[in-house]
């Protein structure tokens, strides 16, 4: 039976109390955004057209263990999943591309992509619903798979990236993510002017599986 948690009235937590129930601050998932953004922008202009979203992706996924491991966390790699994993809680937190309703809670959050064998076992520990929030995360055993997910565009000239950290709900291989059991959304991370280049979406990439 799920457990579902009632917050008094009035005291609702917020996007910064909700992510610190994970081990996490708007700080340090802003580290990998710019290090993805930044990496995106070194992207040669005859390069491939997925580089410069590859490049954002593994930068963000890079920079992101970097910081947290940094807190305790440990690289978390089944499935060669470039993952973190929380020091004491069943949480690994990975980056995932969304869609332009990334980070708005009123609207239809999708990957970008199709999900292989790999996220769908990982996802299978997940909640399927949207009630039972952080209450007794071992209740269950398995490891919960959140994710950062953003989806860099421009809007008046500026890039601006859109965020939150969610958890998708169990997902069947070959499917897009579009059933979450938790969002925790965002305001957009606001780059400033875009200097060259156009709108474009990071490549997202689903990581290989490894068959032992």
């Amino acid at each position: 039976m799920t457990e579902i948690v009632f917050h008094p009235a009035g005291s609702v937590p917020g996007p910064e109390e909700r992510l610190a129930e994970l081990g996490l601050r708007v700080g340090y998932l802003d580290e990998a955004i710019w290090a993805g953004v930044n990496a995106r922008m070194s992207a040669p202009p005859l390069g491939p057209t997925n580089g410069p979203g590859l490049l954002d992706w593994i930068h963000r996924v890079g920079r992101l263990r970097e910081v947290l491991v940094g807190q305790g966390w440990s690289r978390y790699d089944k499935w060669n999943a470039g993952l973190v994993r929380h020091p004491s809680k069943p949480v690994v937190l990975g980056a995932l591309q969304g869609n332009r309703h990334t980070g708005d809670e009123a609207a239809k959050l999708r990957s970008d992509y199709t999900k292989g064998p790999a996220i769908t076992a990982m996802t299978q520990d997940n909640d399927h619903d949207q009630f039972s929030l952080f209450a007794d995360f071992e209740r269950n055993g398995g490891l919960k798979l959140w994710f950062l997910v953003t989806f860099p565009t421009v809007r008046d000239g500026r890039l601006v990236v859109l965020r939150e950290v969610s958890q998708p709900e169990p997902t069947p291989q070959g499917q897009v993510i579009d059933h979450w059991a938790h969002r925790i959304v965002l305001p957009p991370y606001d780059f400033g002017p875009m200097v060259g280049g156009e709108e474009d979406g990071a490549v997202e990439v689903d990581f290989p599986v490894t068959l032992r």
